[in-house]
């Protein structure tokens, strides 16, 4: 019965040493130790058969109850005196050689586990050191640069038209006063010439808003550069003009499509450097037809005539002509003529089939056709 008991208590034992591999190296080593101890420990005879596998800490609780019977039967042959020794003491007496148990290797690591460790640590550092994509960087520059155009555009979305036109002033009371259209970012030069032609000088100006515009003025010229500073802020600007007791007027728009690059303010009457030509007869208010005319703009039902050169442009308006040139006439004699400080004129006269202009200081002669 006790050679049993030694089998059952290696087979736990080998349980318990396939079970400690699972549990850890340290304690799975320290079990196995101990359990080899009390089997060479077992393996001598016992000295009392009484011993009950309760007292056995190293016993199987699995053995079967009948072990604690054949002890009992031990016990009765020795108490009627009885020589012949049972099977069971025999095989007790026995020596039986432990089960070689497999070989406990510690835990290497591989190639792979390293190759795992270092990849984990590349891609922290780089997710650290790099936490976008460049696909994320690259929309970040498009959503700065559009909030950037967004912010430095205008109201509309293409650039202003620039223009360049002359307006007449009218001093008269109740008269409303020239729009000059500006832009933020864009200069507009406001010019002042008398009925002549000549430029008229500027004595001061006064500004009604002068955080809203910016201008410029050299304090002696007929010139003033006009800035907006502001997309939507109106304002008006007063210019006094020398030897002219009426200052001019004028009401400055920002925010506009089209910006007047350059404007020739035509004062009626002459200024202190008014040349004066043979033949002057100026009417006492402009002429409007005649102003467009100056400006380019063919007259209302106007007629275009054909000329040999292309010293002049003459169109016919009912019993009139109007003829535009960067010379000056010299015969006709014209009723009306206005001058812009570019040095371009426009003159109103009867209809003739031949005039003469002075080009360059002298005197070319323009055929008219289309007068019959």
């Amino acid at each position: 019965m006790a050679g049993l008991s030694l089998l059952l208590l290696c087979q736990g034992i080998y349980a318990e040493e396939s079970s400690a591999d699972l549990l850890g190296l340290s304690s799975a080593s320290s079990f196995i130790t101990g359990a080899r101890q009390q089997v060479q420990s077992n393996s001598v005879p016992p000295q009392n058969n009484s011993t009950t596998p309760a007292q056995n800490p190293l016993a199987s609780k699995n053995a079967p109850t009948s072990t604690t019977a054949v002890n009992s039967g031990d016990n009765e042959d020795e108490d009627t005196g009885d020589a012949s020794p049972s099977p069971s003491t025999t095989a007790s007496t026995t020596p039986s050689t432990p089960p070689t148990l497999p070989p406990v290797n510690p835990w290497v690591p591989t190639d792979n586990n390293e190759n795992l460790v270092n990849a984990g640590a590349f891609r922290s550092v780089s997710q650290d050191a790099f936490p976008l994509s460049p696909d994320q960087i690259n929309a970040l520059r498009n959503m700065l640069d559009q909030t950037q155009r967004a912010q430095a555009a205008a109201p509309y979305k293409t650039p202003p038209a620039p223009t360049s036109t002359s307006l007449s002033i009218d001093l008269a009371p109740g008269a409303v006063p020239p729009v000059i259209r500006l832009s933020k970012g864009f200069v507009s030069s406001l010019v002042f010439i008398d009925s002549t032609g000549a430029p008229w000088p500027i004595e001061a100006y006064d500004l009604g808003d002068p955080s809203a515009f910016n201008i410029s003025w050299d304090k002696k010229g007929n010139t003033l550069m006009v800035q907006a500073r502001q997309d939507y802020s109106y304002g008006n600007l007063a210019v006094n003009l020398k030897n002219l007791n009426t200052p001019v007027m004028l009401t400055l728009v920002p925010g506009q499509r089209v910006v007047d690059y350059r404007v020739d303010m035509r004062v009626p009457g002459q200024g202190p450097q008014a040349t004066v030509s043979i033949g002057d007869n100026l009417p006492a208010a402009a002429d409007n037809q005649l102003l467009n005319v100056l400006n380019g703009i063919p007259p209302m039902d106007g007629v275009r005539l054909k000329t040999e050169n292309d010293f002049a442009e003459v169109w016919k308006v009912g019993n009139m002509v109007y003829l535009r040139s960067a010379y000056t006439l010299l015969s006709p004699a014209w009723v009306a003529k206005m001058s812009s400080a570019d040095g371009m004129n426009a003159y109103k006269l009867s209809p003739a089939p031949l005039v003469l202009l002075m080009r360059h200081g002298q005197i070319v002669s323009v055929k008219i056709e289309g007068l019959s």
